[in-house]
């Protein structure tokens, strides 16, 4: 039997595809990207206190991701990695301040004074076939260099988030978004479930998803700003959201529409995502991979053979426990959206949003993206030269440059 999912097949659905199970960890990110989630400890006390970073190697280094397990208010053990800006040694006119402060009436506390930080913290949701790695390489230190906090964790069923049912092969959308609802509460220093990261207590933060991610955030928004959000606990005040983007993100309607179009488009193509995705080619063979996520050959985006070979180890952690398609075709974001323009019913309540598409995604194409950016209230999205993978590859950096315009702004 042949489960439909917004009127495709499931056999082409290219984006709600399985994730895997990793021992838990907690160690720092490595410093060379070659070595990625290489060392795994075991689940256990012993690791109660990771073992100290390597030392620097250049002035970026400083800004390195480190990776750990903590267990969300949801009650999933998540993969969480953090990159977040080192405090700068204090000048003697900020000495100066924090003594006159002392004998102010108006005392802060140093928690609260973080949170006031101008530059927000920004949030990053991965999709299928990637964990959190994904936005490590480049984009987490980047950002962190120019004084962004960045957190991001991965989904149930990924390399270092263990499903909650034991052994469970699906999950339902509604666990993803639970987990990504509590994932961003904890941020707070304040709330009762924090993470303990040192944001402050009502940090700023900007919420970023790729892919499936992009979906993921689409139905937490749906929960948090929708008509039927009539559950106190789930108020849109307990987590200050600056703004959203998606990029390259699985439209609202699912993949059907743009399955069919992929097929009358070529043959070829269809099968290379089928083979890709359900067949799970993508992890053992080299050129589909390529044309799925990082665009053609070495030269055209500078993932070399051994990069490729490396990041399909990482599909393979990332694709045991697989999205409940059953479930989710009964939930899709479109099904809410106005027949006539697209557009979700809760845009006027959210905050700034961007949309982002790239001009060699083989996964999601133009009408896909378009149709993300008309459900957000957005008459046209951005357009990076860069294949589906906008992390990773020689022009990480386009994507990363709409990030920076679009947080520069708010």
């Amino acid at each position: 039997m042949i489960m439909m999912i917004g009127g495709a097949p499931s056999f082409l659905l290219l984006f709600m595809l399985p994730i895997t199970v990793l021992s838990a960890f907690e160690v720092p990110y490595p410093q060379t990207s070659a070595q990625i989630r290489s060392s795994i400890v075991a689940s256990d006390a012993s690791f109660a206190t990771p073992p100290p970073p390597p030392p620097p190697q250049n002035k970026n280094d400083e800004n390195q991701p480190i990776t750990r397990q903590i267990l969300l208010g949801s009650g999933t053990m998540a993969e969480v990695i953090t990159c977040i800006p080192p405090k700068k040694t204090a000048s003697p006119d900020m000495l100066e301040n924090i003594f006159s402060s002392l004998f102010c009436t108006d005392n802060t506390s140093s928690s609260s004074s973080s949170s006031k930080n101008n530059k927000p913290t920004l949030a990053f949701l991965h999709g299928s076939f990637h964990a959190s790695w994904c936005w490590a390489e480049n984009y987490m230190p980047y950002f962190a260099s120019l004084g962004y906090p960045c957190v991001a964790f991965s989904l149930q069923g990924t390399g270092g988030t263990p499903v909650m049912e034991m052994g469970a092969k699906k999950v339902k959308i509604a666990s993803h978004v639970a987990d990504l609802n509590a994932f961003l509460k904890g941020l707070s220093d304040d709330d009762t479930a924090s993470l303990g990261l040192g944001l402050g207590d009502d940090p700023k933060i900007v919420l970023i998803g790729h892919s499936f991610g992009g979906l993921t955030i689409m139905k937490w928004l749906e929960r948090m700003y929708g008509d039927k959000n009539d559950d106190n606990s789930n108020s849109p005040k307990d987590i200050n959201l600056a703004g959203v983007g998606l990029m390259c993100s699985v439209p609202p309607s699912g993949n059907g529409a743009m399955t069919m179009r992929f097929i009358r488009r070529s043959l070829v193509d269809a099968w290379k995502i089928t083979a890709g995705f359900v067949m799970k080619k993508a992890i053992t063979d080299k050129a589909i991979c390529r044309d799925l996520f990082f665009g053609g050959t070495e030269d055209d985006n500078g993932i070399s053979d051994e990069d490729v070979e490396r990041y399909q180890s990482y599909f393979q952690r990332d694709t045991v426990a697989t999205i409940d398609l059953g479930d989710l075709a009964k939930k899709l974001p479109s099904a809410l959206a106005d027949v006539e323009t697209g557009r979700a019913p809760f845009v006027d309540r959210l905050p700034p949003v961007f949309v982002v598409g790239a001009t060699e995604d083989f996964i999601v194409d133009r009408e896909g993206v378009d149709e993300t950016a008309r459900y957000m209230g957005l008459e046209e999205p951005l357009i990076v030269d860069s294949p589906h993978d906008v992390m990773l590859g020689r022009r990480w950096n386009n994507g990363a440059d709409a990030i920076l315009e679009f947080i520069g702004a708010l």
